[in-house]
């Protein structure tokens, strides 16, 4: 997809990296279709998630994909706590 009209992201701080990471890899061609997708990047600060579609309703549908598996990630990890 070369056309991104629409774009959110995701910045984390103070989290586990790898486990984020490796998620997402995991989760990559869920979230890919021919009017968006989701990539991620690791920096020495974090991990920023980038959601990028050619309209607004793509974009509502792979934010919320987003934000559900950050949530299933974060409360995983505490009950592994």
């Amino acid at each position: 997809m070369s056309e991104c009209l629409f774009r959110a992201v995701f910045s984390l701080r103070d989290t586990d990296k790898d486990l984020i990471i490796k998620s997402f890899k995991t989760l990559e061609r869920e979230m890919r279709f021919s009017r968006g997708f989701v990539s991620i990047g690791a920096d020495d600060d974090g991990v920023t998630i980038v959601v990028c579609a050619r309209d607004l309703s793509s974009l509502r549908s792979l934010v919320n994909g987003v934000m559900k598996s950050l949530y299933l990630i974060f409360e995983a990890v505490n009950l592994g706590a």
